[in-house]
């Protein structure tokens, strides 16, 4: 095994963990070392072995391979568990720290100008190249009350609207960071 690459290792190790079909599997950091390919390939096998209703266990600090690997998370920090549960429940308990959404639209002018009137609304960050806002809201269902009164008065089109910080990445920098 010496001779292989790391990513052949991991996968060889892969295999030797699932060769008896256990009902729970314990992976640190098991998408290092591989191709973008692989780390797909990876994912879809974690799936897929969750799907036979096998509970998988991943170590990480690559938080957004987490991300696409996870339903559930477990936050650790010092030593001390400092968040669980699914990501959306985790964020929607986070009411201090307010809310980014990506909205892609047309007439971005436009709409941000009205926008930034709500009392909702605490930033607006216009990303041209992507036509699409970056907003920071206080209060989420107040500010879709309103957001689609502008987005009818200023004529713009709606492409996407996302949340743009409920990922573990941000979860995690919210709650260590404070930003």
């Amino acid at each position: 095994m010496a001779g292989y690459s790391k990513g052949m290792r991991q996968r060889i190790k892969l295999a030797q963990a699932i060769a008896h079909q256990p009902d729970l599997l314990v992976l640190d950091e098991p998408l290092n070392g591989l191709d973008p390919l692989a780390r797909a390939d990876m994912i879809a096998l974690f799936r897929q072995l969750a799907g036979q209703g096998a509970h998988i266990m991943v170590s990480s600090h690559i938080l957004h391979e987490v991300d696409m690997i996870s339903d559930q998370v477990i936050m650790i920090h010092g030593g001390y568990v400092v968040a669980e549960g699914q990501i959306q429940a985790v964020r929607s308990e986070m009411s201090d720290h307010p809310v980014q959404m990506l909205v892609q639209c047309t007439r971005l002018k436009e709409l941000a100008s009205e926008l930034v009137k709500m009392d909702q609304v605490i930033e607006i960050k216009v990303q041209a190249e992507k036509k699409a806002l970056l907003i920071k809201v206080t209060d989420v269902e107040a500010f879709h009350g309103n957001f689609y009164k502008a987005v009818q008065s200023t004529g713009s089109e709606i492409e996407t609207i996302i949340p743009a910080d409920e990922n573990a990445q941000s979860i995690y920098e919210y709650l260590i960071n404070g930003s």
